[in-house]
């Protein structure tokens, strides 16, 4: 596994177990994050710390919430200067099990030295705009 790699994966880890401090080690100070889609589903951040900030509030996609997860898979690829994500996961409100979000995303985690230093997170918003214009009273973000 190269170095790379074992970052990559080591971020990941960290941002699922909520150690924002060990993800924030991974990052250039420069660092940015780019989710597809327009704001507020989507967006960039730049810099370490509206990075974190973005992770911590959960800014892109749906937002924080009482959600049911369920990994489905993820394939990992090293490539010249960035370890590439290839991730399927469902996701659904624990009061509505019944309406489940099938999402598939591509991650390029591109890197400067040993350290994360851009993010590109091709989520299809379509299926979170599908979603939202069913649960947007349910959902804490979109609340007036």
């Amino acid at each position: 596994m190269s170095e790379r790699m074992a970052v990559a994966r080591a971020y990941e880890k960290a941002l699922f177990a909520g150690r924002m401090d060990e993800v924030a080690s991974y990052f250039t100070d420069d660092i940015v994050y780019w989710v597809a889609g327009a704001p507020p589903l989507g967006g960039e951040w730049r810099g370490k710390e509206a990075v974190i900030r973005a992770m911590e509030t959960r800014a892109a996609g749906l937002g924080a919430a009482d959600w049911g997860y369920e990994d489905v898979w993820r394939d990992w690829y090293d490539a010249d200067d960035r370890v590439i994500v290839e991730i399927r996961e469902r996701s659904w409100l624990q009061h509505a099990p019944a309406d489940v979000m099938d999402q598939r995303t591509a991650v390029i985690i591109r890197f400067r030295g040993d350290r994360i230093s851009e993010m590109r997170d091709y989520t299809d918003a379509h299926i979170y705009e599908e979603f939202l214009a069913r649960h947007r009273s349910e959902l804490p973000k979109f609340k007036a």
